[in-house]
C-alpha cells in the first residue's frame, strides 16, 4: 500500500527540507569548534589541535554502533518516528553544545549526537517504504541534492553570522532550526499503513540477513573507500592550497572555491546521474562514478602549483562524485529483503561513518608521511582499484540489477 501523489509530493518536500536544514546547522558550527574551543578554556595550539581531532571525529566513531540499532527499530516501529527522533535530537544536543563551558562538555555533546544520529538513514527508509520502487531513484536523487545543497551552505552562512551574533548563540540559532524542522516532520510525515509489517517481522531477516549478497557487501566497501575518499583531503585542505602558492592572505577565500567547485555539483546533479540510470545500468554508472572521481583525486594530487587547474579537477570530482550516493542506496534499497529497509539505510550509513572517521586520520597520516599532495593522489588511487573491483566482482546480470533498471526505465523525467 503507498500513499496518495499529493502526500508523496509532501513526505519528499518536507524530508528534503529537514536534510538541507539539519545539515546546514551542523555544518555552520562544525568549521568553527576550534574557535569555540577556545571559548571554553582551551589555549595551547597542541591541545587545540587535539580537541578539535576528537570532537572532529566523536560523532561519527560513535554512530558507527548506533545507527545500524536504529534501522533495526525502524523497522520494528516505522520509519516516521525515527526521522522525528534523529532531528528531535540533533536540536537538543546543538542546544547542549551551546551550553557547554569546558572542553569535555562539549565532547560529551557531540559523542551524544553520534548517539542520537540517523535523519539520512530514517529519511531513506521512509522515502523507499512510502512511494512505488520506480520512482525510488528520482526521490533519492532530490534527497541528495538538499542534502549536499545544506552542506554547502552551512560553513558560509556559520561563519557570516558567528561575526554578527557570535558562536555561541550560532549554536541556540541552529537548535531551533532542527526543533522547527522536527515539528514539521511529526504533523506532515505520513508513511502507509502496511499490515504485511506485523508478519514480516518474525520473518525478516536480521542484520546477517542484510549482509547475504555478495553485491550488498561489495556496495558497502566502496562506500566506505568512496566516504574516506571525500574526507582525506579536508584537514589539510588550507595547508594544500599555501603550498601550490597561493598568497597567505587570499588562502581563505581560495580554499573556499576549492569547497565550492567540489560541493556545487552534489547539489546539481544527482537527477542528472537519476536520468542515465534510466538508459545505462546501474553497475556501470557506480564504476564510473568511483573511477571519475580517483582521475580527478589523482590529477588534483599532480596539478603543480596551479590553483585554476585544481580548481578544475574539484570540479570533475565534484561532478562524478554527485551520483555515487543516491545511486548506491538505491542499489542496496533493491537488494534489501522484503521488511528490512530500515536495516539497509542503517548498514549503509554505518559504512559512510566508518569513512568519515578513517578519512581524515588517513588523510593527515599521508599528509606526515608523503606530503599534502598524496591526501588526493593516494586516496584517488584507492577509488580506481575501488571501481575495477567492483566492475569485476559484481555479476554481469542479477535479479535484483534487472528489475532496478526496470524499474528505473520507467521513471518520468522531472
Amino acid at each position: 500500500m503507498h500513499l496518495s501523489p499529493a502526500q508523496e509530493r509532501l513526505n519528499l518536500i518536507v524530508l528534503c527540507a529537514s536534510q538541507f536544514l539539519t545539515l546546514a546547522g551542523m555544518t555552520a558550527v562544525l568549521p568553527l569548534l576550534p574557535l569555540y574551543l577556545g571559548e571554553v578554556g582551551v589555549t595551547g595550539t597542541t591541545d587545540l589541535r587535539w580537541w578539535t581531532g576528537a570532537l572532529g571525529s566523536a560523532p561519527f566513531a560513535i554512530a558507527v554502533f548506533a545507527t545500524p540499532i536504529w534501522g533495526e527499530l525502524a523497522d520494528r516501529v516505522g520509519y516516521k518516528p525515527m526521522v522525528v527522533r534523529s532531528v528531535t535530537g540533533i536540536a537538543l544536543v546543538t542546544a547542549g553544545m551551546g551550553f557547554a563551558h569546558s572542553p569535555d562538555a562539549l565532547l560529551g555533546w557531540r559523542c551524544l549526537q553520534g548517539v542520537v544520529s540517523g535523519v539520512f538513514p530514517a529519511a531513506v527508509a521512509l522515502l523507499t517504504a512510502a512511494i512505488p520502487e520506480s520512482r525510488s531513484g528520482r526521490a533519492l536523487s532530490h534527497l541528495q541534492s538538499w542534502r549536499a545543497a545544506g552542506a554547502l551552505a552551512g560553513p558560509p552562512l556559520g561563519g557570516l553570522l558567528a561575526d554578527v551574533i557570535g558562536i555561541r548563540p550560532l549554536f541556540f540559532g541552529a537548535s531551533a532550526l532542527a526543533g522547527v524542522t522536527a515539528l514539521a516532520c511529526f504533523a506532515v510525515l505520513e508513511e502507509p499503513a502496511r499490515p504485511a509489517r506485523q508478519r514480516a517481522q518474525g520473518s525478516a531477516p536480521g542484520f546477517l540477513g542484510v549482509l547475504a549478497s555478495r553485491e550488498m557487501l561489495i556496495l558497502l566497501g566502496a562506500t566506505v573507500v568512496f566516504q574516506m575518499a571525500a574526507l582525506a583531503w579536508w584537514p589539510n585542505l588550507a595547508l594544500f592550497v599555501e603550498k601550490i602558492g597561493v598568497p597567505r592572505d587570499t588562502v581563505a577565500s581560495a580554499t573556499g572555491f576549492v569547497v565550492l567547485a567540489s560541493g556545487l555539483p552534489s547539489t546539481l546533479l544527482p537527477p542528472f546521474w537519476h536520468r542515465l540510470a534510466q538508459r545505462w545500468p546501474m553497475r556501470w554508472l557506480v564504476v564510473i562514478s568511483l573511477a571519475g572521481v580517483g582521475v580527478a583525486n589523482v590529477a588534483t594530487g599532480l596539478a603543480g602549483d596551479h590553483l585554476a587547474i585544481v580548481v578544475g579537477w574539484r570540479l570533475v570530482a565534484g561532478i562524478f562524485a554527485a551520483g555515487f550516493v543516491p545511486l548506491s542506496f538505491q542499489w542496496m534499497n533493491t537488494l534489501a529483503p522484503e521488511g528490512t529497509r530500515g536495516r539497509m539505510a542503517g548498514v549503509a550509513s554505518t559504512a559512510m561513518m566508518l569513512g568519515n572517521v578513517f578519512g581524515p586520520v588517513s588523510g593527515s597520516w599521508l599528509a606526515i608521511r608523503s606530503g599534502l599532495e598524496a591526501t588526493f593522489w593516494a586516496p584517488g588511487l584507492l577509488l580506481l582499484a575501488a571501481a575495477a573491483a567492483t566492475a569485476v566482482l559484481l555479476p554481469q546480470t542479477s535479479a535484483s540489477g534487472e528489475k532496478e533498471r526496470a524499474g528505473a526505465g520507467a521513471l518520468p523525467l522531472p
